[in-house]
């Protein structure tokens, strides 16, 4: 499968992430609604300080520790560093299938998808109607090499994404099947994306990859045009991309014919020459 660039926000790629904070949660001064402040500073530093402070004056709260994960995996990109506080959770509400979720994507992150999997499929145990959650079982399977399993956790999704039938997760979902290059199942839920979200740019984007991977160069292009009139600049540079590559192709199709006509016509002159000897 040739390279090309999807539309894929780390949004939307770890929904849910974030575990279900409790707005109301303080200890001795800690709010949730202080650390959110930091979060949506991106100031990374100052929110592991404040959270880490929380954490010690409040040990037991899950939302203190949560945010320390959060900010490792997020902000500073260390998920190794986000697995301890994590765990934290799991241990302080075993029963939260956010908290296990989390847990599960940062060992993803942190390519233990052993620990990855065991993690996710704990939160589906709990929740089983999460979307985001199978999807990331996928990616947990997929980083292992377990390519059949991340296709059934997939399939999996997709008859929640048929019961809820949410521009979202059909968006996920689609972005689930490409990475594993399940172009058929891609193809389908992104056009139920856009039935439903019809200038939604990244997923006429999206749409036109897999549909030149696909072969269907002619619904390529028109889905790429519609991304780019959509204003999702990627849409431009990927059809560029793909005319580039069919011209390039073209031309050393083109050359290959150019040296079998001349390797035919010198084996026909030598093959004369042989008969006038």
């Amino acid at each position: 499968m040739k390279t090309r660039s999807l539309s894929i926000p780390a949004s939307l790629v770890w929904i849910a992430l974030l575990l279900s904070y409790n707005c109301a949660a303080q200890a001795q001064g800690y709010s949730v609604s202080r650390a959110l402040a930091y979060q949506n500073a991106k100031d990374w530093q100052g929110l592991i300080n404040y959270a880490t402070a929380w954490a010690k004056a409040e040990p037991n709260s899950i939302e203190a520790w949560g945010f320390v994960g959060n900010a490792y995996v997020f902000g500073l990109n260390q998920p190794d560093k986000a697995i301890a506080p994590l765990r934290r959770c799991v241990a302080i509400q075993p029963n939260s299938a956010p908290a296990w979720h989390a847990l599960g994507v940062a060992y993803t992150m942190n390519k233990q998808y052993g620990e990855a999997v065991d993690a996710i499929k704990r939160a589906i145990e709990i929740n089983p109607n999460q979307p985001t959650y199978y999807n990331n079982l996928a990616a947990a399977y997929s980083g292992g090499n377990a390519v059949k399993s991340a296709i059934t956790a997939l399939d999996q999704e997709k008859v929640l994404a048929e019961k809820l039938n949410t521009a979202n997760v059909w968006y996920t979902l689609g972005n689930g099947y490409a990475k594993l290059t399940d172009l058929n199942n891609s193809i389908a839920a992104y056009r139920r994306l856009l039935e439903l979200k019809p200038n939604f740019a990244q997923g006429w984007t999206n749409l036109g990859v897999v549909l030149e991977y696909n072969g269907d160069i002619a619904g390529a292009r028109t889905a790429f045009q519609k991304g780019k009139q959509l204003g999702d600049p990627l849409a431009g540079q990927d059809w560029a991309q793909m005319e580039a590559d069919l011209r390039a192709q073209a031309q050393q199709a083109a050359q290959m014919q150019d040296n079998i006509a001349r390797g035919q016509r010198a084996a026909h002159m030598l093959y004369f020459m042989h008969m006038s000897n």
